[in-house]
């Protein structure tokens, strides 16, 4: 009798283990700090490691398919482009939640430019963005590029910044404070446009 209850403890501790890992990872805040935090412990080609701290109420919302297509037509706010592995995201990273939780915005939109759903909806994308892209120089078509940040009202881009800034050139060191405190300076523009 003692073994039944035992075993039906066990069960039930796994069971509600279970249940807490699904809760969790459909925490869209919770996935994102999870897919870049996993990165802090990934070196690039050339051994280097990027490490950023991301809190865990940090607002991401993802956006993937039409959703894209819908808030960028539709709403207010700030959509992201980028993903996890990036090392020019992930040192946008700290700086545009900063600046986010300083101006008191709740939610940062997120568009994993990986996400096999982005595929449906790529042209209608690209041909909102239109002049906001890049031109491959092998191509000469315009494509998305990262890490890419817009300033939304209404539905109707207001503000734009692609990358980081034109002083720094290697995203496998960490910006210096006077880089951040200029990102972080461009980033508050695109907010005060949105306002």
């Amino acid at each position: 009798m003692k073994k039944k209850w035992i075993l039906i403890t066990i069960l039930i501790i796994v069971l509600l283990l279970m249940i807490s890992i699904v809760i969790i990872f459909t925490s869209d805040e919770v996935r994102f700090k999870f897919e870049y935090g996993i990165y802090n412990f990934v070196p690039y080609e050339n051994g280097e490691k990027i490490e950023i701290d991301i809190p865990l109420n940090n607002g991401i919302k993802y956006l993937s398919g039409k959703e894209v297509i819908d808030t960028f037509t539709q709403e207010t706010g700030i959509v992201y482009l980028g993903y996890s592995s990036c090392p020019w995201c992930r040192n946008i990273i700290e700086p545009l939640f900063e600046v986010a939780k300083e101006n008191k915005i709740e939610t940062i939109y997120y568009v994993n430019v990986h996400d096999p759903k982005l595929d449906e909806v790529n042209d209608e994308l690209k041909e909102i963005l239109g002049d906001y892209l890049r031109v491959d120089p092998e191509t000469n078509k315009k494509v998305i590029a990262t890490p890419d940040v817009y300033f939304i009202k209404d539905g109707e881009i207001k503000a734009h910044h692609i990358s980081t800034v034109e002083s720094y050139h290697n995203p496998y060191r960490g910006m210096n404070d006077e880089q951040k405190k200029e990102l972080k300076a461009i980033y508050q523009k695109g907010i005060e446009e949105i306002k």
